[in-house]
């Protein structure tokens, strides 16, 4: 859900470059590399354009690189969702933004019980979080957008469906009325629900809600006492931004913590990201 302006066709393959140095393969990075350079290349024979064919460069990639990423993306395209969608979730400031998460977090904590993220979009985390050996029993990926749970549960997170190890679930993070003392509330399917308490709570949209859905957290403490990892920017010129910040301290009056582990910001690309790790 945490989607970025200006993403322009190249930089999805630069954050594929990025992704694959993260999870050290540099046998799959060194073809994405080759290709840029064709790309860049003023005699070469592709150019850079608003109609880079995505599906058929990651055709012909997985000819020669084997990363399950790449396999990720090939059923995404033949389940023929939209690759706009796709080129946003893998541009290089949402890559490095993610990579940026799990190395901090690793640092302070690498196992949990149940992880909630909010407004997980495609489930894409979790593929950062395994690949950063941080351990989890369950996950859950909230999300409003039914398309977006779907390509979570049957392309990003299929391998890991079976027990609901890593299940989407439709929850509405400006509303939350599924907070409870006891935990958190949601049809798990079309049929049953699910109550859960997390140990871990990501939120890497948070420019995209009010902070409501923090301070009832703070109201209704959980048992558990989650560590919360929460992102926003200073993208304050996207309409659908309603709680960007100018810094870190800014963020800190939205999310007060009393425990904080990390508080930091990174530059990236035309844009800063915030991030704070920390309890309430």
């Amino acid at each position: 859900m945490n989607k970025e302006t200006n993403t322009n066709p190249i930089s999805w393959l630069h954050g594929l470059q990025d992704y694959l140095e993260f999870v050290k393969d540099d046998h799959s990075k060194q073809y994405v590399d080759f290709l840029l350079s064709l790309l860049y290349s003023n005699n070469g024979p592709i150019t850079i354009n608003d109609n880079l064919d995505m599906e058929e460069f990651i055709h012909h990639l997985r000819k020669y690189a084997d990363n399950p990423i790449l396999d990720v993306f090939h059923k995404y395209f033949r389940m023929d969702k939209d690759p706009i969608a796709l080129q946003d979730a893998y541009s290089r400031g949402q890559v490095n933004s993610k990579i940026w998460l799990v190395q901090e977090l690793s640092k302070i904590k690498d196992s949990f019980d149940m992880i909630h993220v909010h407004a997980g979009w495609f489930g894409q985390l979790r593929l950062y979080l395994d690949a950063a050996n941080i351990s989890y029993n369950k996950m859950r990926i909230f999300d409003i957008d039914p398309a977006a749970l779907e390509v979570s549960d049957k392309i990003f997170n299929n391998d890991k469906i079976k027990d609901f190890e890593v299940k989407s679930a439709s929850l509405d993070i400006t509303n939350p009325t599924w907070l409870f003392r006891t935990g958190c509330e949601y049809n798990i399917t079309a049929t049953s629900k699910e109550k859960t308490i997390p140990d871990l709570v990501v939120n890497t949209s948070a420019e995209h809600f009010n902070e409501d859905w923090y301070t009832k957290f703070t109201i209704r403490t959980q048992s558990s006492d989650p560590l919360f990892v929460i992102q926003t920017n200073n993208l304050f010129e996207v309409e659908e931004h309603i709680n960007c910040v100018h810094s870190i301290n800014e963020m800190l009056i939205k999310f007060p913590m009393t425990r904080i582990e990390y508080a930091g910001e990174k530059e990236l690309f035309g844009y800063k990201r915030f991030m704070l790790i920390g309890r309430p």
